[in-house]
């Protein structure tokens, strides 16, 4: 098996992993690490390795593993506080399989037990029968034994092309790397937005169809439609961008790369150089509104997704406008008081949006922070990271029942926030599970290798 790490040395040394694919080259510029024993040092200083691997797999991967997937592949998200099924949705989403099976195969990756593999293996499987046999691409919802309850293609393809990715990468299976591909492949020719994607499709590809976000019965969300940049017209999908990247780093496909370089080039021309951040929405003729709000998160992941590329090899040109978006997330999200991130900020920098702090912001800051201090001598950053990591430890860990909580209103008892109070997963409203929580462990374990 080839680990992270081990894959690094072997790109350097001119070895392709999975260089056997017929589809699989050699990108223009070969991709480097950018990280020195230097900075790992001074990573280790400040990232508990040990702590992160217990709190990703003993006290979060193990627990999903245990009540979530199924016999069958199909991955369980409705949990209640002591893992046990709650309500009675049950189904399959684009979103939540994928990401769920992506941390089944950070699990194998950092244990190489075989109750993972095996998880991994069935996931994987279930998620590629989601697929469409008739027109390509892959159904957006369907029942746990596969009955199709929403058949639009939708940007949540993106976390088939991810996880897939990440799986031929830890497992060295070939079926996976090239499902993944087959799904860019879809995407790239069937759903193309000019440089970019639509976010929702009919289930043919004959055109846009309404985004049905939480609504199992396929009918437009309440309002019939998106709110927010969501509601615009033309959108940039980060986590597409994401999905590309991982399906690079797995395949060195130079189809790939060269995709991943000219939307770097149209990211480049669309940045807000005024307030530093890449915008997400865009009305018909692919201008930008001014922003009223953030979602913070999102421009703590734009600035992680820079970073990485150039860690595959992208123009460092990169890094300071990454660095700008995470400047501009702590400028206007960060709650200093606490070490909270707020959700939804107001882009005049007069406080949040709404009084809430949900878990995946918590993550996403850890992510840039820790990075950027890491890689690219933001020190500064460091003393962030440690009270956003103290705010999460005692604010979002379940340290009763394992897993995490899903978000936090400061100044209030966990009650408030209804139903969804102590829930450790659930289907909609939003999707939650622990793909954030797992992408931010893995990150700071791949600092401090």
């Amino acid at each position: 098996m080839i680990t992270r790490r081990e894959f690094s040395r072997l790109t350097l040394g001119g070895i392709t992993f999975l260089s056997g694919y017929g589809w699989a080259e050699a990108a223009t510029g070969a991709a480097t690490s950018i990280a020195t024993s230097t900075s790992v040092t001074t990573a280790a200083k400040h990232i508990d390795r040990a702590w992160v691997k217990k709190a990703m797999i003993n006290d979060l991967l193990d627990y999903w593993l245990k009540a979530s997937v199924m016999p069958n592949g199909f991955i369980q998200e409705n949990l209640d506080r002591q893992w046990k099924p709650y309500g009675t949705q049950r189904e399959a989403s684009l979103n939540g399989q994928g990401r769920q099976l992506y941390c089944m195969v950070a699990g194998y990756e950092y244990t190489k037990e075989k109750r993972y593999l095996d998880a991994v293996t069935k996931c994987a499987d279930f998620l590629i029968k989601m697929r469409d046999p008739k027109f390509g691409g892959y159904f957006n919802r369907t029942t746990p034994d596969l009955k199709v309850i929403d058949d639009t293609k939708t940007g949540y393809t993106s976390f088939t092309i991810f996880p897939l990715a990440h799986a031929a990468r830890v497992t060295g299976k070939k079926e996976y790397a090239d499902a993944a591909m087959q799904s860019w492949h879809e995407v790239s020719t069937k759903m193309r937005d000019g440089q970019f994607f639509y976010g929702s499709m009919k289930r043919d590809f004959s055109g846009t169809a309404p985004m049905t976000i939480g609504n199992p019965s396929g009918a437009p969300r309440a309002g019939g439609r998106p709110s927010g940049f969501m509601a615009l017209p033309h959108r940039l999908n980060v986590h597409m961008f994401e999905a590309l990247l991982a399906l690079y780093e797995t395949t060195k496909s130079k189809e790939v790369w060269n995709e991943i370089q000219t939307e770097m080039a149209a990211f480049e021309k669309m940045y807000d150089y005024k307030l530093g951040y890449l915008p997400e929405g865009y009305d018909a003729n692919w201008k930008a509104p001014e922003p009223k709000t953030f979602n913070v998160g999102h421009l703590f992941e734009w600035g992680t997704l820079f970073s990485r590329a150039v860690e595959l090899g992208a123009d460092k040109k990169f890094i300071e406008l990454g660095a700008r978006s995470i400047d501009l997330g702590l400028k206007v999200g960060f709650d200093k008081r606490t070490g909270g991130t707020w959700m939804i900020a107001n882009a005049d920098g007069s406080g949040p949006a709404r009084d809430y702090m949900i878990w995946w912001t918590q993550c996403e800051t850890m992510k840039a922070t820790a990075r950027y201090a890491t890689l690219h001598g933001r020190s500064d950053l460091w003393p962030t990271f440690h009270q956003a990591t103290d705010f999460v430890k005692q604010n979002f860990m379940d340290h009763e029942y394992g897993g995490w909580f899903e978000g936090v209103i400061p100044g209030k008892p966990r009650e408030a926030l209804g139903e969804r109070a102590y829930i450790k997963g659930a289907v909609d409203g939003p999707e939650w599970g622990t793909y954030h929580q797992t992408t931010m462990f893995t990150e700071l374990l791949h600092l401090t290798a």
